[in-house]
């Protein structure tokens, strides 16, 4: 009946299933071990489970677990009149049940979290059944989680993968000229591990150990007999056993991958070691099994299954911390530390100890994974300095794939955003950078000679640094500083990409650790004329993958050269640098772009395009320049061209408009601006996107350096065309509406007053983005368009009911909306109103809007808010200043009677406001009483304006 059942079509098999699966457990080993292969085989066929079938696989496995529990096999197996084909029939027995076990768990969640401590307890005991002395078979013993770790371990999985992705969606953002610190910190997200990189991990970790059926007993060191048949008999029961393990491991990870992190986290202290129980070497944990294992198929698999559980568990380890000072209880922190220090020794003594290819390959990405979750900045030092020297070794191996999974470990290492010391050591940090990292640090330095371990030899140096400057003779034709003996990661990944037959995988990864020094740009930084010649050699490579990474490799490069370049204020000769770099790279783009049959390599070019920076591009020869706009603009224009191509492209030139040689170039910009008319209505919201952002750089460009002699320049039929592109896009995704309302803003300064309905509709629909509900960037972007558009007068010339519409929502937005950064641009708008008859008979109210706000800025509803707060009340001290510095006697009264029911709060706010910030902003402050009196010392008041006015001085008067 099994191959029967083997080759039914998954209807029959579902129709077949209720019988087997009522059917009890025969008492016979062989009719037992049967239908257990016969149900193994319904079940395979099945990819999900109905709602009676749930049921049925319930009982069927409760029964399993019973047998188990209870002791029948193995109390039977202990039988001394059992011979040994006996015992391995029902080794074999056992393993097949866990095999059902595992796949009715697969299948049904709900069992499989009612079920857990029976079901870990179940494969932890078989796991470490791996010594063929032990006849008898390990009584499980359920596991108990650990209530220590649910309530440290406080969110919801959900919350947690929330705030743990990251969206490279508004890609448009990442090089917008008007905000470098946004930039930054968006582009150093995007190269860190919780983006592509831990994507990347999740693909590894997804991938199932191959092993050969040549390699299945490599690692079983059986032991000379005189008997063969002896010898033959102890290999089928150590194989048998092997069969057991395997089996348990795939239990193992058939639960944990069908428990919620939240639940998952309170067995944490039964699958990893902590350090008492690598000190006692107890076998019941993942890692020592995959040390001690002696079979490398159940090592490898036990690695690989504890790496697939240190994935996504970074929120879960950023507690461990044994920095605290000491005390009479073992807070929770100081103990996942040491389970997470355990951890590392624990793969540190496998890396030291194992020869094997496929274990020392899990046991790498295992560590890779640890190293992106751990807060290294939280823990002791000294332990990085124990499994670095092995990654470097181990980067040097023979077999590509261990060589790839070393340089992802050093990857992992690099990309951490708080480095310390040890790991400023152990990747290259250059000496004058490691200061900065060593006022941060808090603990003591391990001694000289570790740190002599993660340095080239002397003669390797030599040997290398002849090579190096061989070839920068004839790729840069210029000097270049030779790579110190501290750097040899750079070192090797350098070699790696120059050495025409290394593997397509490992220059990959060698991209892939470059990408991830980007970030710590020291590390590159002297190095960018033999960077420029090994990424001009990726652009060029057989393989899409590699040219795809050596795009996005330069895209990081030359953000961190902007940025720098920016920033700092470099010099002359550094600037010089920069400018080689990327006259090195200009055709090798070109190159790869004509030959690219991939749009995502095409579109990362562009994106690279981008990044050249304001100085690089200024710096460039007409002619150079010249062809790279003439470059972006074919591509963008191309209607053969794929779209998302196209708006890379246009995303590029959005980015060049805001440069000073072409900002004025009206026709350039209006060039840009006709382009991005015609992506921003396209189908795909990705497109719709990078156009909605692109046509708020050229609105940017359009506004900045005009006067009002110049406004006659621009195409009138041009603008109302972007004025309605900007209103329609206002109704679109809200990462579309972010920049539309942006650009909108500029582009109604420059409407004429002529043009009363438009600005009447354009206006409605800012308010209207201000008001729906929705993502809090679109309100910030809202309220930062409204702010521009009141610098246009003929608003309040042609309308007192949409002046009306805009001070209500002002009003209502600085009092009562929940993110304290919408508040602030919401407050921000009336500093932008310059006379007084803009506010008309909104004045009073706009008066009191800013006292209530300025009374509940103290009431923070979330923590997340109190980085704003100081923010807030700064910008509500400004605006009250502005509006008193504008007031007319009749406005007095008012102002008087509202502040004096908040008249401590307000005062207290004011004072502290005014000595927080700086002295250019506070001026403002500490004039406003005595500007006041002079504003109002000239006019007639009445008894209750004088005594208003007398009132508003005391309150605001500060001490100068």
């Amino acid at each position: 009946m099994l191959p029967l059942l083997d080759s039914l079509p998954p209807v029959v098999a579902r129709a077949k299933l209720p019988q087997l699966a009522s059917i009890p457990l025969p008492s016979s080993p062989e009719a037992a071990l049967l239908l257990l292969l016969c149900q193994d085989a319904l079940l395979s066929a099945l990819t999900e489970l109905q709602t009676e079938e749930l049921q049925l696989c319930s009982e069927l496995a409760s029964r399993l677990l019973h047998v188990h529990y209870v002791g029948s096999w193995t109390q039977a197996s202990a039988g001394s009149q059992w011979s040994p084909v006996v015992q391995e029939q029902h080794t074999l027995l056992v393993a097949h049940s866990l095999v059902v076990l595992q796949k009715i768990t697969a299948l049904h969640a709900e069992y499989a979290q009612q079920q857990t401590p029976e079901l870990l307890g179940l494969a932890l005991s078989y796991m470490r059944h791996s010594r063929t002395e032990e006849a008898s078979l390990p009584l499980p013993h359920r596991v108990q989680p650990a209530q220590q770790s649910l309530v440290a371990y406080g969110h919801d999985e959900h919350e947690l993968q929330a705030a743990s992705s990251q969206s490279n969606a508004a890609a448009g953002r990442r090089v917008k000229s008007r905000k470098m610190r946004s930039l930054n910190k968006q582009r150093s997200e995007a190269v860190q591990p919780t983006g592509v990189q831990e994507e990347r991990l999740q693909l590894l970790l997804q991938q199932s150990t191959t092993l050969t059926p040549a390699t299945t007993s490599n690692g079983d060191s059986a032991s000379n007999s005189d008997s063969g048949v002896a010898q033959s008999s102890v290999k089928q029961q150590r194989q048998s056993q092997v069969k057991l393990r395997l089996a348990a491991l795939q239990l193992l990870g058939a639960v944990t991958k069908q428990l919620p992190r939240r639940m998952l986290y309170g067995y944490w202290h039964a699958l990893f070691p902590s350090d008492a129980a690598a000190s006692t070497g107890n076998k019941d944990h993942l890692l020592q099994l995959g040390a001690n294992d002696g079979n490398l198929r159940c090592r490898a698999l036990a690695l690989q299954l504890a790496a697939q559980l240190f994935y996504g568990s970074k929120p879960f380890l950023s507690q461990a911390n044994d920095t605290t000072a000491p005390s009479n209880y073992t807070p929770f922190a100081l103990s996942l530390a040491s389970s997470v220090l355990a951890a590392y020794a624990q793969l540190t003594s496998i890396l030291q100890r194992e020869f094997a290819p496929p274990v020392l390959t899990q046991c790498l990405k295992c560590l890779a994974v640890l190293v992106q979750a751990t807060p290294f900045d939280q823990l002791q030092m000294g332990f990085v300095y124990e499994f670095v020297p092995h990654v470097k070794k181990l980067a040097r191996h023979m077999d590509t794939s261990v060589k790839v999974s070393a340089l992802l470990v050093m990857e992992m290492l690099v990309a951490t955003t708080r480095l310390t010391q040890e790991i400023a050591c152990a990747v290259g940090l250059p000496l004058s950078e490691r200061k900065a990292v060593v006022e941060r640090q808090r603990h003591n330095v391990r001694a000289t000679p570790e740190f002599e371990q993660l340095c080239d030899s002397e003669e390797e140096q030599e040997q290398e640094q002849e090579q190096e400057h061989t070839q920068l003779e004839q790729l840069a034709r210029r000097p270049s500083p030779s790579i110190p003996r501290n750097s040899w990661l750079l070192r090797l990944v350098l070699r790696y990409l120059d050495c025409p037959g290394s593997a397509a995988p490992l220059r990959l990864e060698c991209l892939q650790v470059i990408l991830a020094m980007a970030t710590h740009f020291a590390l590159l930084r002297d190095h960018l004329a033999r960077l420029a010649a090994v990424l001009c050699t990726a652009l060029g490579d057989a393989s899409l993958d590699v040219r795809l990474y050596g795009a996005r490799c330069l895209d990081a490069v030359g953000f961190q050269m902007a940025r720098q370049a920016q920033e700092q204020q470099s010099e002359a000769e550094l600037l010089q640098q920069h400018l080689l770099f990327w006259q090195r790279l200009l055709q090798s783009i070109y190159a790869a772009y004509l030959d690219a049959s991939s749009a995502t390599l095409k579109c990362a070019l562009c994106d690279a395009l981008s990044n050249m920076g304001v100085s690089s591009f200024e710096r460039l020869p007409q002619a150079q320049r010249n062809a790279l706009l003439a470059f972006l603009l074919g591509c963008s224009s191309d209607d053969a061209a794929d779209r998302l191509v196209r708006a890379a492209a246009l995303r590029a030139l959005a980015v060049y408009v805001l440069h000073p040689t072409l900002r004025a170039d009206l026709v350039f910009v209006e060039h840009a601006a006709e382009l991005a008319l015609r992506l921003i209505g396209d189908q795909q919201l990705a497109v719709r996107i990078k156009a909605a952002w692109a046509l708020g750089n050229i609105s940017d460009a359009l506004v900045a350096p005009i006067t009002e002699q110049e406004v006659e320049h621009i195409s009138q039929s041009l603008l109302m065309r972007l004025i309605e592109a900007a209103v329609v896009a206002c109704s679109d995704h809200d990462k579309v509406r972010a920049n539309a309302v942006r650009a909108l803003g500029n582009l109604l300064r420059l409407l004429p007053s002529a043009e009363h309905e438009l600005m009447l509709r354009a206006m409605g629909k800012l308010l209207d983005c201000v008001r729906a509900a929705g993502g809090a960037k679109v309100k910030w972007n809202a309220c930062y368009a409204l702010g521009n558009l009141v610098r246009n007068r003929s608003l309040f010339a042609s309308s007192g009911s949409l002046a009306g519409a805009l001070f209500t929502t002002l009003g209502q937005l600085i009092v009562q909306h929940a993110n304290f950064k919408v508040r602030l641009n919401a407050t921000a708008v009336l500093l932008q109103i310059e006379h007084r008859a803009d506010f008309g008979q909104h004045y009073a109210s706009i008066w009191a809007a800013l006292v209530a706000a300025t009374e509940r800025s103290n009431a923070l509803d979330t923590f997340v808010e109190y980085n704003h707060r100081d923010g807030l009340q700064q910008q509500l001290c400004l605006a009250m200043a502005h509006m008193l510095t504008r007031a007319r006697p009749d406005d007095l009264l008012s102002c008087r009677q509202v502040m004096e029911s908040q008249l401590e709060v307000v005062s207290g706010t004011w004072r502290r406001v005014a000595y927080r910030i700086v002295p250019e902003q506070a001026m403002s402050l500490f004039n406003c009483a005595s500007m006041l009196q002079q504003r109002f010392a000239a006019n007639a008041l009445t008894g209750e304006q004088r005594n208003s006015l007398t009132f508003l001085v005391a309150a605001l008067r500060l001490e100068s």
